[in-house]
């Protein structure tokens, strides 16, 4: 049986040592051309296999175990026992599964490079310099796909791989911040996308169509950092590319770190020169660090939330991108919100831990007032984000854009909610005592329980309980009847309406957050 066995392994041995020789002998034969859906493949690949949800090393292992599947059934195997390189020649690549094996090469190193760049938060310099290593080795292995296709593949493949290694070349330059030729490259990539997309089938359009909108972020952010470096005046657009991370949805996680770094700076600086706000005509010292960049990022966000409100620049026909664009902006605000009161009530715990004073205890009250605008600017906005939900419920449109239709009883629980939320916001520290915002806050909760009224109402109508539903509907004639008449004595009494909830740009101060809702 050894000697069986030894037999078998020197035959193998031998043939595989003869395949590449029996190709080179005949020079004159006629090579076909091979055809591969590049981009097609790879965005499949990582949807398929842990991209979708960020998961780096779960596609690194797929390219692996593909990568041994694909070297055994072509025959491109590095000999038995002992390492043989065989490197992949133009002239012996008959297969177009043959192409993927540098393709998917370059796939495991790129995703190798950011599952450590997601893994090292602390920035430690070894992840660092092996997650580069890793980068141009992507970078490597896509330059020999390019080259294999300049020789053996057809016109649209040769464009396609030559895409894929100016990516790859200009993620190499935008780790290591090279602005121009990471420019440059993502041009590359972005002006081969946008041709072939012109050229193509629609399904296959759509997706050069996405490759460049994935690369025009990095463009963007190169542009601004030559035109910073080169002492050029940088636009306002161009400036505030940085304070929107969240909105670069097809950034890649080197942009998106970056960027990241980019905002924090700028926070940081802001943060410096925020020393104090102003809540309720209260004079609010910011004492720590932390409390100032949590509230100059509520700010930021309270800016964003205002800007889409007022128009964002959509047109009549994007109402319904424009309600997306606001609930994902709202949730990036409860976000800031949560951060600055959990750095807010860290300072308050360390205060009380202090040996009371007349100074600790002044100190400890402006906290607590800090903490109730935050909370109001929350809950304010939790009210009107229902509202909105609201209103695109009652148009059929659920929470993703869906077209279920919307039950009375969805509406009265989301205006539950909203009477929740307002009943909430009677009860904060130094909001209670003004009259003006709790006669606003009376208006709204009538408002909402006539509303809350009309579609209990409609529901008992549904199911002909008609006597009900007449009541239902006379309590919530009496309720806006109510509203308006608290409306107008705020009105005469010249109210708080006024003052609204976006932040001061001046004094950095908190509005009342009232409004005409």
């Amino acid at each position: 049986r050894a000697c069986v066995a030894f037999r078998q392994v020197a035959m193998a041995e031998v043939q595989e040592e003869d395949a590449p020789m029996q190709d080179a002998q005949d020079p004159e034969e006629e090579l076909p051309e091979l055809s591969l859906d590049i981009i097609d493949l790879i965005k499949t690949a990582q949807a398929q296999h842990g991209l979708r949800h960020g998961d780096y090393g779960r596609y690194r292992s797929y390219c692996s175990r593909r990568l041994h599947r694909l070297r055994r059934v072509t025959g491109c195997t590095h000999g038995k026992g002992r390492y043989v390189k065989r490197p992949l020649e133009p002239e012996s690549v008959r297969d177009a599964r043959q192409l993927m094996l540098p393709l998917f090469c370059a796939e495991r190193a790129w995703a190798f490079a950011m599952q450590l760049k997601r893994e090292n938060t602390q920035q430690e310099a070894r992840p660092h310099y092996h997650l580069l290593a890793r980068l141009a080795k992507a970078a490597e292995w896509s330059a020999k796909l390019a080259a294999l296709c300049a020789e053996r593949a057809d016109q649209r493949t040769d464009l396609e791989a030559k895409a894929y290694s100016a990516f790859m070349h200009g993620n190499v330059a935008l780790e290591r911040e090279n602005w121009a030729p990471a420019l440059a490259s993502f041009k590359s990539t972005a002006t081969i996308c946008t041709e072939l997309a012109r050229v193509t089938m629609a399904e296959q359009a759509a997706l050069y169509k996405q490759v460049a909108a994935e690369v025009e972020p990095s463009i963007r952010f190169c542009s601004y950092n030559l035109r910073r470096l080169g002492g050029e005046e940088v636009s306002d657009e161009t400036d505030a590319m940085g304070d929107d991370v969240d909105g670069l949805a097809g950034a890649s996680d080197i942009l998106r770190s970056k960027l990241e770094q980019v905002l924090a700076e700028t926070r940081a600086k802001q943060a410096e020169s925020l020393t104090e706000v102003v809540v309720l005509g209260e004079r609010i010292p910011l004492r720590t660090d932390k409390t100032r960049l949590g509230y100059s990022a509520v700010q930021q966000a309270l800016l964003e939330v205002q800007r889409c409100e007022e128009g964002g620049g959509k047109e009549a026909g994007d109402k319904a991108d424009k309600g997306d664009d606001l609930l994902a902006l709202y949730d990036k605000l409860f976000v800031a919100c949560n951060d600055a009161l959990d750095s807010v009530r860290l300072e308050l715990r360390e205060t009380k831990k202090r040996e009371q004073s007349a100074k600790s205890g002044a100190a400890e009250a402006s906290l607590l007032t800090l903490q109730a605008a935050l909370l109001w600017q929350k809950l304010h906005h939790t009210a009107r984000r229902n509202l909105l939900l609201l209103g695109r419920l009652r148009e059929g449109k659920g929470p993703a854009g869906s077209r279920k239709r919307a039950t009375p009883e969805d509406l009265v629980r989301l205006y539950d909610a909203v009477l929740a939320t307002l009943d909430e916001m009677r009860s904060l520290h130094g909001y209670k005592e003004n009259e003006a915002l709790m006669g606003q806050l009376a208006a709204r909760s009538a408002v909402a329980k006539a509303h809350r009224c009309y579609w209990v109402a409609e529901s008992y109508g549904a199911v002909s309980k008609w006597r009900e539903a007449e009541a239902l509907y006379e309590r919530a004639a009496a309720l806006l009847s109510e509203a308006e008449a608290l409306l107008d004595d705020d009105a005469a009494q010249g109210g708080a309406a006024d003052e609204l909830g976006a932040p001061s740009a001046d004094c950095g101060g908190f509005g009342q957050g009232e409004d005409a809702a």
